[in-house]
């Protein structure tokens, strides 16, 4: 019985564990993101897919990571860190005022409308 118990244990804490990152996707959409803010979790990748007709670049505000210029179709894979910073914006063109967030501590809201 003893044994039983300890194996059980195993497979509890394994299965607590995420089995794999989750990847999610924000698009550049040329005046914008979509989203313009994320809710993942550290380990997870977020991928910045340039889905408009114009270069773009998504930018942390400190500079600490960076898309580089995407052109339209290109893509940048980023890993979200703990201490990371959030916000980030089109340093390609100084005259956009496209910004977004990442939140990596809060979870999503709930969206009561489209739950049932």
């Amino acid at each position: 019985m003893l044994r039983k118990f300890g194996m059980s244990l195993i497979f509890l804490a394994g299965a607590a564990a995420p089995l794999a990152a989750a990847e999610q996707e924000v698009l550049l959409m040329g005046l914008g993101y979509f989203p313009d803010e994320i809710y993942v979790s550290i380990g997870d990748v977020i991928n910045f897919v340039n889905d408009s007709t114009v270069p773009m670049s998504a930018t942390a505000t400190d500079a600490s990571w960076d898309s580089g210029v995407l052109q339209p179709g290109e893509s940048f894979a980023l890993e979200v860190t703990d201490g990371m910073q959030s916000s980030f914006g089109n340093t390609y063109d100084a005259e956009s005022s496209a910004a977004g967030y990442i939140d990596y501590v809060n979870p999503a809201p709930l969206e009561l409308e489209n739950n049932s």
